[in-house]
């Protein structure tokens, strides 16, 4: 096995320390760019510092990079840093590349942002979903018909039409409960909607490890009685992130011990545990004495994976067919001083 790492430093010049350190007092993210700076193309949460960054270059060649913007402050309503860090204050987002829209997931809402490319500061997000009884945790777009999914811990899937102009206190349009057999659920990993084929696939993480799909998911709805999966798979490492590229049909199931799984066809894989046609050994740093879950993201156009982890984060050209035997990767951490960051989701705009 052979990696061909660059290694890089993300030195923040509006360093996340910084707005740390600003606690929940005042404005704390930078002075507005100026307006010729390009647009970002890659999106980072720090869920430890409750913000957002974003590059300009998604392909950076190797040296030390600064944050082209950040989106940070009490009016953003990502939170203010404190206490614990951890992945669950803003655990999932999902971009709407072509409105250059972001939706995030903060648990008690989805904010979305919009003209995400050039936003940067303590800016308020365009618009706040929120829905009694909702916990906003992992999000999931289907850009075509302007829906968006999200899952709860407990495995129930709230589905909302006319996504970018939804705003405020709502109501979903559909639900869908899984039934796993009399299994309960307290925790998921993430969600994708394959349009086309019209598939669900929901991470649960209890009682076992598993990505569940449900066929006509543009329909599936439930009211008293929840609805069985169509095929579980499952796997013997838990999985903590998984990415969909649902034009190749290919799954990326990211595990808990760094490793990322690889399948094709994804649309046709069997209920059980599927073989992996590919696996992605990333040397990933351990942000707890026992993780080394990466969240993932994948640029399908060009064809790019992206992983972070903490305060590292990894680009992998060519994913689609990278693996161990022939593994190249960019590397990049964050350096920022006296307050760590902790990536919680990633997201690139082609």
């Amino acid at each position: 096995m052979r990696f061909d790492i660059a290694h890089k430093r993300w030195a923040l010049a509006l360093a996340l320390s910084g707005l740390a350190a600003c606690g929940g007092g005042g404005s704390v993210g930078p002075s507005a760019p100026p307006t010729t700076l390009p647009p970002g193309k890659v999106f980072f949460t720090d869920a430890a510092n409750r913000a957002i960054g974003s590059l300009i270059d998604p392909n950076p060649p190797p040296g030390t990079l600064a944050m082209d913007r950040i989106v940070s402050g009490p009016d953003t309503g990502l939170g203010t840093a404190g206490g614990t860090p951890s992945e669950s204050a803003i655990p999932s987002v999902a971009l709407d590349a072509a409105a250059d829209r972001l939706y995030v997931a903060t648990q008690s809402n989805a904010l979305v942002f919009d003209q995400i490319g050039t936003a940067s500061g303590d800016i308020p997000p365009s618009r706040s979903i929120t829905a009694s009884g909702v916990n906003f945790i992992h999000l999931s777009l289907d850009t075509r018909n302007d829906v968006l999914y999200t899952v709860d811990s407990a495995g129930e899937v709230h589905v909302f039409d006319s996504a970018s102009t939804r705003n405020g206190q709502t109501t979903p349009d559909r639900t869908i409960t899984p039934d796993l057999g009399g299994n309960a659920v307290a925790s998921t990993f993430g969600l994708a909607i394959d349009v086309g084929r019209d598939l669900l696939y929901v991470g649960m993480g209890t009682p076992s490890p598993s990505i569940v799909v449900f066929n006509n998911a543009s329909t599936a709805n439930t009211t008293s009685t929840p609805i069985a999966p169509n095929r579980t798979l499952s796997f013997a490492t838990p999985v903590g992130s998984f990415f969909l590229d649902e034009g190749r049909d290919i799954l990326y199931a990211a595990q808990s011990d760094g490793k990322i799984l690889v399948f094709d066809s994804a649309s046709t894989l069997a209920t059980g545990t599927p073989t992996p046609k590919r696996t992605m050994t990333l040397p990933v740093p351990s942000t707890t004495a026992s993780s080394l879950q990466p969240f993932i993201s994948v640029d399908t156009t060009n064809n790019r994976l992206y992983a972070v982890n903490g305060t590292t984060g990894f680009i992998v050209s060519g994913a689609s067919i990278a693996d161990d035997a022939m593994l190249a990767a960019t590397q990049f951490t964050v350096s920022s001083g006296g307050g760590s960051s902790l990536f919680s989701a990633v997201a690139v705009q082609p």
